[in-house]
């Protein structure tokens, strides 16, 4: 147990890292004067050429392993970034990428994987649904349709019930266009009503 808990210590590390990174970013481009008007961030981001959509979609999967990174954030990002069309369609690459991932990680490293990426409340609040195979599966089908739903804490608990990986990658590949389409445009109309954007 202790062996498989040092293999795990690579979570933490991400986690770390992707935190300090989004910080120094952060700060470097609210000196440069990016967040000063939409318009502003919109060129930073794009000054980066096609590499600006592989890091955004990096960033979304990333996203579903770093818990102070809000989606909320990034899945309007997307939108103000390319648009409500293309924007919504790499939130979709993204987080479909990261939610898999969710899967296997905890598929392949169990309850200890689980146990660094999800709170013990979390996971005691949705964990006894895993004891009926059908149950699990048609409350899984539904967090992934549903918007606004928590589908990171479910697709991790799915790599601990008796799913294939077929089975969870299809319901996530069909479910999360529409769920994704309306959190990410429900965020974004928000924010510009309330003029944050």
């Amino acid at each position: 147990m202790e062996k498989l808990h040092r293999k795990l210590e690579w979570i933490d590390v991400l986690s770390l890292i992707g935190l300090c990174l989004s910080i120094i970013l952060i700060y470097f481009a609210w000196q440069g004067g990016v967040f000063n008007s939409r318009e502003d961030f919109v060129a930073y981001v794009h000054g980066f050429g096609r590499f600006s959509v592989a890091i955004f979609i990096l960033l979304q999967i990333l996203q579903i392993f770093l818990p102070l990174l809000p989606s909320a954030i990034t899945v309007t990002a997307g939108v103000v970034l390319y648009g409500p069309v293309i924007g919504v369609l790499y939130n979709y690459i993204g987080i479909s990428i990261g939610s898999i991932l969710a899967f296997l990680i905890v598929r392949r490293y169990g309850h200890s994987a689980l146990e660094k990426l999800v709170s013990k409340s979390r996971i005691e609040k949705y964990e006894d649904k895993l004891t009926n195979g059908k149950t699990f599966e048609r409350f899984f089908t539904t967090v992934i349709f549903v918007p606004f739903a928590p589908d990171n804490v479910v697709c991790y608990l799915a790599g601990l019930s008796s799913m294939s990986i077929l089975k969870v990658s299809v319901i996530i590949l069909l479910g999360k266009p529409l769920s994704i389409a309306l959190y990410s445009l429900g965020w974004t109309t928000l924010l510009e009503l309330i003029g944050i954007i």
